[in-house]
């Protein structure tokens, strides 16, 4: 074991990073926060910390091979840190990645969030790996974390695990059933974030659609996520946003009850996958696209400056060019706004991997293009069509730049006048395509 000079009285130090979604992103914060209360300071990956924690994705090939470049790129660099891996991936591969010799330490979803609990010495390696997973069987525990710095808002874990099982999906067996967090965890974090100054609150999950009130203190009463931006309306929260939701999830009661909060920004990313019947029976996600379709554009009505985003799987195995024609066709009718695209990725042990049909590489990453380019069309259109319109910002660090409520993307022309993290009215003056940003101006 070789230890760091000058330790004895040396305050350790921690770099922190993150492979994948937002949920990944309030983990890694609450873990951050765990590690400075125990007197840690926070540092950057070229300040060579003592302490290396790594927060892995799994859902794409491209995925693994962030978190592995970044084990590599941390033991060649700081050779003497310990190397903390966490995550769906180190889930997924812990013996791969310790017999790689560049791991100190690999834990699963559960222990993920108590890296100080197994951490013996900051300042040297030991002489073994270590891998905690969790049991068979457990279900995961939900944790609420709370960013405290760097950004205008607050990421609010509130949920986690999958109970449904989409053939393509790795994610949902890394992290284990779905738990919600409580009604008093949820509540006792609201209150932290609007103590904190923050004017908008995001909750995350892997299936926040699935939430429910679970506090036994409370008992189950009916609570579903619409439940999350009633309750962050209530505390005060003037913005309150919603990360990826299932489709079939959204019911007309639902629209109206969003609708009907006004601090909820108007904006809902759906995990659609596809647009054709036939491959989201293949992929096992059950939905009725035709009330999915009625239902959004029931929002839109109620909400008319609403933006719609969407998940969508290029190439799945048997997606013929009818079947993605489809898709391209459901796009056209212009209720959804933007796209997050996906090239089809095997993953091991998903039944999608062992399927006939397989699309090949060419026309698979054409069809990714494909819908890239008209991602970005349907993206200029909502942007156009916000010439002239009053809309909120809330200011990033800059001073300058934010988000609309409808999770559009806007540049000031002058510093704001309420500083950064604040929120200002302002009308919509132009579109800078190249940037992809609306041109707006402050409403005194």
């Amino acid at each position: 074991m070789t230890r760091r000079n000058n330790t004895a009285t040396q305050q350790p130090t921690v770099a922190l990073t993150t492979v994948g979604c937002r949920l990944n992103q309030a983990e890694t914060d609450a873990v951050q926060d765990a590690f400075a209360s125990a007197g840690y300071r926070i540092v950057a990956f070229d300040e060579n910390p003592d302490v290396h924690y790594l927060n892995t994705c799994t859902v794409t090939g491209r995925a693994d091979r962030s978190s592995r470049q970044y084990i590599h790129r941390a033991r060649r660099e700081h050779p003497d840190s310990v190397v903390i891996v966490a995550g769906c991936f180190a889930n997924r591969a812990a013996q791969e990645l310790v017999e790689g010799g560049e791991v100190d330490l690999v834990l699963g979803q559960r222990e993920k969030m108590r890296p100080l609990h197994h951490l013996v010495d900051p300042f040297a390696r030991p002489e073994q790996p270590l891998i905690v997973l969790d049991a068979a069987g457990d279900s995961i525990p939900a944790s609420v974390g709370v960013r405290v710095t760097g950004r205008s808002r607050a990421f609010l874990k509130v949920q986690d695990g999958c109970d449904h099982s989409c053939t393509y999906c790795a994610v949902a067996p890394a992290r284990g059933p779905s738990v919600s967090a409580s009604r008093i965890e949820v509540l006792e974090a609201l209150r932290r974030i609007k103590d904190a100054g923050y004017e908008e609150v995001v909750f995350t999950g892997v299936d926040i659609s699935d939430w429910s009130e679970n506090d036994k203190l409370v008992g189950k009463n009916g609570s579903d996520f619409i439940t999350l931006v009633e309750l962050a309306s209530e505390i005060g929260l003037p913005r309150v946003r919603i990360s990826s939701l299932e489709p079939w999830s959204l019911t007309p009661d639902r629209i109206q009850r969003l609708a009907a909060v006004d601090a909820w920004c108007e904006h809902i990313h759906l995990a659609l996958q596809s647009g054709d019947a036939g491959v989201l029976r293949r992929m096992n996600r059950k939905m009725d696209l035709g009330q999915v379709r009625e239902t959004m554009q029931e929002l839109i009505r109620l909400r008319p400056q609403a933006t719609l985003g969407a998940d969508m799987i290029a190439g799945f195995p048997g997606e013929t060019e009818a079947a993605f024609e489809n898709t391209v066709s459901l796009l056209h009718e212009g209720w959804i706004h933007y796209l997050h695209v996906f090239p089809y990725s095997p993953r091991p042990g998903t039944p999608a991997a062992k399927m006939r049909n397989q699309v090949p590489m060419e026309t698979l990453l054409d069809r990714a293009s494909r819908l890239r380019k008209l991602s970005d069309k349907l993206k200029n259109a909502k942007m156009l069509a916000m010439m002239g319109h009053n809309c909120e910002l809330l200011v990033e660090q800059d001073k300058r730049t934010g988000y609309s409520k409808n999770y559009l993307r806007a540049e000031l022309l002058a510093d704001s006048s309420r500083g950064a993290g604040k929120r200002v009215p302002v009308k919509v003056t132009g579109f800078d395509e190249r940037k992809k940003l609306l041109e707006v101006e402050e409403l005194r």
